[in-house]
C-alpha cells in the first residue's frame, strides 16, 4: 500500500514542479539485518516521492556494507538520511523515517537544497556564514508535534548556509536510549556540539544566539 495518496502526490508534485531547480540527492542508509523498525516504510516513502520528479536522485545504501560512505557523510544510526547538492558542500541529516509534521520540513529543505538557497534573513546569513569551527545541531523531535518542524528547518537552513554546520533531526521515540541520554524530557529539544541545549521552538535570531555561542 503507498504511503503517499493520490491528493499527496499532486500537492508535491505543485510544489516541485514550481520551485525545484537543480537536483537533489537523497542519500539514505538502512540496516536491513538490524533491528530497524522504519527503514523499510522510510525507503518506500522515499522512492514514491523520488518518482515525482526526475530532479530528486535517491540512492539506498546498507549502513553494514558500506560503513565508510556512511561515516564520511555523518551517519552512525539507521533510517539516515541526507540531503545535498552538487553545487555546494551541505551537511543536511535525517535520523528516523521523515513523516508527520517532518515530512513538511522535508519538502522545504528539498526545495532550498534544489535552489542552493535558504529563506534566513539575511543578516543571520552573514552570521552563520562567518563561522568558522565545525558546529553540531541535533534536533530531536517526533512526528506528531508540529513546532520540531520549525526547529529542524533552521538547523537545516544553517547548515546549507555553512559546510562547518553538520544539522540533524532525531526522532526521539525511534532512538529511545539516545533520546535518554540527552535527557530529552519534551520536543523540540536542540543540542549543539553535545553542549548547550534548549527545549523550546525559537525564532531564528535566538537559535542563532545558541549557535553563535557554541563557535
Amino acid at each position: 500500500m503507498a504511503l503517499l495518496s493520490e491528493k499527496d502526490i499532486k500537492y508535491v508534485s505543485g510544489i516541485f514542479s514550481k520551485k525545484l531547480f537543480g537536483e537533489v540527492e537523497l542519500t539514505l542508509f538502512v540496516d536491513p539485518e538490524g533491528q530497524c523498525e522504519y527503514c523499510e516504510r522510510t525507503v518506500e516513502l522515499l522512492r514514491e516521492l523520488a518518482a515525482v520528479d526526475k530532479k530528486l536522485k535517491l540512492e539506498v545504501n546498507d549502513i553494514t556494507k558500506e560503513r565508510q560512505k556512511a561515516k564520511a557523510a555523518g551517519i552512525n544510526k539507521a533510517p539516515g538520511l541526507t540531503i545535498s547538492s552538487k553545487n555546494r558542500e551541505m551537511h543536511l541529516l535525517y535520523f528516523g523515517i521523515p513523516a508527520g509534521y517532518q515530512f513538511a520540513a522535508l519538502l522545504d529543505d528539498i526545495v532550498d537544497v534544489s535552489n542552493v538557497k535558504t529563506r534566513l534573513a539575511a543578516t543571520t546569513v552573514a552570521q552563520i556564514s562567518g563561522i568558522k569551527k565545525p558546529v553540531e545541531i541535533s534536533v530531536f523531535v517526533t512526528m506528531d508535534e508540529q513546532l520540531c518542524a520549525g526547529a529542524v528547518r533552521i538547523a537545516h537552513q544553517f547548515a546549507i548556509e555553512n559546510p562547518k554546520i553538520w544539522a540533524s533531526m532525531i526522532d526521539a521515540e525511534e532512538f529511545t536510549e539516545l533520546a535518554i541520554h540527552s535527557n530529552v524530557t519534551k520536543v523540540p529539544k536542540v543540542v549543539i556540539n553535545g553542549m548547550i541545549n534548549f527545549e523550546e521552538p525559537l525564532p531564528e535570531n535566538e537559535f542563532l544566539d545558541y549557535v553563535m555561542s557554541a563557535n
